[in-house]
């Protein structure tokens, strides 16, 4: 019994994951990850819808900024409250997302330990290709951020509920792909 438990479970997986596995999109995002560095490729090909954390997509978020040029900026508003239990580099790589404009913090939070949504990934996106553009001020406070991320084809999803929903490494693998040539 426990060898058909064991079998099916890769059985399933084909079955359940199968049309993913043969997304070309995907498979070009992860060679491109790859080929820049991006930490856990490998992972996200195994995992592909484990969710992931701020902290975890910090360290994306800044290894692709590094491979396209992206500039610093000042680090006035990195200052935050809750990053000291992180290890050295989770730590440095929270820093670097704020300098680089992907993730501010909220008043002094970083809430490195909650998982980032769909719309949270597409703000720190659009955050990053338009650092020094003002905040909008809008209702729901996503809305303008995945509306043009949604214009420039970052997403297939306008804004509505399910971009509260938390992003898988699969999409959050996909939105730093096609926000490359943007």
């Amino acid at each position: 019994m426990w060898i058909i438990v064991f079998l099916g479970r890769w059985v399933f997986h084909l079955v359940a994951f199968g049309p993913l596995l043969q997304d070309s999109e995907f498979d070009a995002a992860l060679a491109r990850w790859e080929q820049v560095g991006i930490p856990d490729v490998d992972e996200i090909a195994e995992s592909p819808f484990a969710f992931v954390t701020r902290a975890d997509a910090a360290s994306r978020y800044v290894a692709y900024a590094q491979t396209v040029g992206l500039p610093i900026y000042s680090d006035d508003i990195c200052q935050f409250n809750d990053i000291d239990d992180l290890e050295t580099e989770q730590r440095q790589m929270v820093m670097l997302s704020c300098v680089y404009r992907f993730f501010w913090g909220s008043a002094g939070w970083y809430h490195p330990d909650s998982y980032l949504t769909k719309s949270g990934s597409l703000v720190a996106l659009m955050k990053w290709l338009y650092p020094t553009r003002d905040r909008w001020e809008a209702e729901p406070y996503r809305e303008p951020f995945v509306t043009q991320a949604y214009d420039m084809g970052i997403t297939s999803r306008q804004s509505d509920p399910y971009m509260m929903y938390l992003i898988s490494k699969y999409e959050l693998l996909l939105q730093l792909y096609r926000a490359r040539d943007v």
